[in-house]
């Protein structure tokens, strides 16, 4: 019960610092950029519950999970793109698929 409160603030928060934004400058692409980089980072958020097979490149997806929320919020609240932040969960997710590829069942 406590999890599904702290995320319902969670996306309350998200949404106060993304119609912060666009209060800031009145542009429409913050709002579009705002809005798919938070649409991104839920999908790495989601997709690390798939990677539990493999252990320590779960750990690696989770760190750079955290990475890219935080490039989320320096978007929002600095209007700084760190493209780094945002794609770094990309590349454990291609290393989760290598890895599962390589090590498949013939």
């Amino acid at each position: 019960m406590v999890i599904y409160l702290a995320a319902a603030l969670f996306l309350l928060l998200l949404a106060v610092l993304l119609a912060r934004a666009y209060r800031a400058d009145r542009r429409v692409s913050t709002l579009l950029i705002g809005s798919a980089l938070i649409g991104a980072a839920f999908f790495y958020t989601y997709f690390t519950r798939t990677m539990l097979v493999y252990k320590p490149i779960l750990v690696l997806h989770i760190a750079l999970t955290l990475y890219c929320w935080y490039g989320v919020f320096l978007y929002l609240l600095k209007r700084k793109l760190n493209r780094y932040a945002i794609l770094s969960p990309l590349g454990s997710i291609l290393l989760f698929f290598a890895v599962a590829y390589y090590f498949k069942e013939q």
